[in-house]
């Protein structure tokens, strides 16, 4: 079989290598769409090095085929199924797996981290993450959508974790890809008014597509017009779903009392830092919350949602590349010009 391996930062290359070799238990995936996370371009420019062993096989967030079993298969899962793979095993023991909190395992393994991730033509699934439930049957839908379920749970955890469900108002500081999967999971957790600001016209139209009722072009103004639109009541949950401090800090003054800020997105550089004033924290008793990947019940949640149409992702996937052209499926993602992008092993 191809993948696409991750010698060094700025060094990946596709190259053969043997088909994986299951054990007992495991799973053998024929790759369908594999998309290109943020993280992904992050680990590939160097600027993320925590948790990451080279040589790697990026790629944590894709869709596949079920190919071969060492084993019965689990009840759902046939051979030549259409699924979509959590990519999280954690260790269910240390502190934040005993507190809830799986997903920021620092114990844990993903695929397209120490596993090999989905920029392969063949992904092979260890016994145990089968056993916990990681792949999910999906069948019935496009593998592009099959695909984006990863990204989506991820929203939908920081949502969670915000309190969004059935608030008055958001606000969506960014509409690249995931800020309008934020948009639609909003309008499906009730939330009932919506509010989105990029300084990009084409992201801003989508954004009005997917749900928004206010739009707007970041500017001097802004947080001024948000606060009017609200009549002066404020925002109830701010989304940053952009890795930019400039997201987050005009904004502030249009929070509601008791306002939770879901800081969602991966900043650059670990050093980056968030400065919100303490008295205002203090005063309005404003909650400032993180959100980190997902648990596995957050994707088999959004997993249904996308297998009956109720949350519609199919537009948010964009070009899609031969895995030879991996290199040019990341640089493209960087770009911010498309939507997710992502790479086909067999095309």
């Amino acid at each position: 079989m191809k993948q696409a391996i991750l010698h060094a930062p700025l060094d990946l290359k596709v190259e053969d290598a043997d088909s994986p070799r299951l054990a007992e238990g495991d799973l053998l995936l024929r790759v369908e769409t594999a998309l290109v996370c943020g993280t992904d371009v992050r680990i590939y420019e160097g600027r993320k090095k925590r948790n990451v062993t080279y040589p790697t096989v990026l790629g944590h967030e894709f869709s596949a085929t079920v190919v071969d079993s060492a084993g019965p298969l689990p009840d759902g899962l046939s051979e030549g199924g259409l699924v979509c793979v959590y990519p999280l095993l954690p260790c269910g023991e240390c502190v934040a797996c005993t507190r809830d909190h799986p997903n920021i395992c620092r114990n844990r393994v993903a695929f397209g981290y120490q596993l090999p991730g989905g920029f392969a033509q063949y992904v092979r699934v260890p016994a145990e993450a089968v056993r916990r439930g990681n792949v999910v049957p999906i069948d019935g839908v496009a593998p592009d959508a099959a695909a984006i379920v990863e990204p989506l749970a991820c929203a939908y955890n920081g949502q969670r974790l915000a309190g969004a469900r059935g608030a008055k108002t958001m606000l969506v500081s960014g509409c690249g890809p995931l800020g309008l999967m934020h948009i639609r999971l909003a309008r499906q957790l009730g939330v009932e008014r919506i509010a989105a600001v990029d300084p990009i016209p084409e992201r801003r139209a989508v954004a009005e597509l997917s749900g928004a009722d206010l739009t707007l072009a970041p500017g001097a103004g802004t947080a001024r017009q948000i606060l009017d639109w609200t009549g002066g009541a404020g925002i109830d949950v701010l989304v940053v779903a952009v890795g930019r401090t400039d997201a987050v800090h005009p904004y502030l003054g249009a929070l509601a009392p008791g306002a939770r800020v879901s800081v969602f997105a991966g900043f650059s550089g670990e050093g980056t830092l968030l400065e919100i004033p303490a008295n205002d924290i203090h005063y309005n008793e404003w909650t400032v919350v993180g959100a980190s990947s997902s648990r596995v019940e957050d994707f088999h949640q959004v997993a249904a949602w996308v297998r009956t149409g109720e949350l519609r992702v199919d537009d948010l996937v964009g070009s899609q590349l031969p895995l030879a052209d991996a290199v040019k499926a990341i640089e493209l993602a960087a770009s911010g010009r498309d939507m997710r992008v992502g790479v086909r092993p067999w095309s």
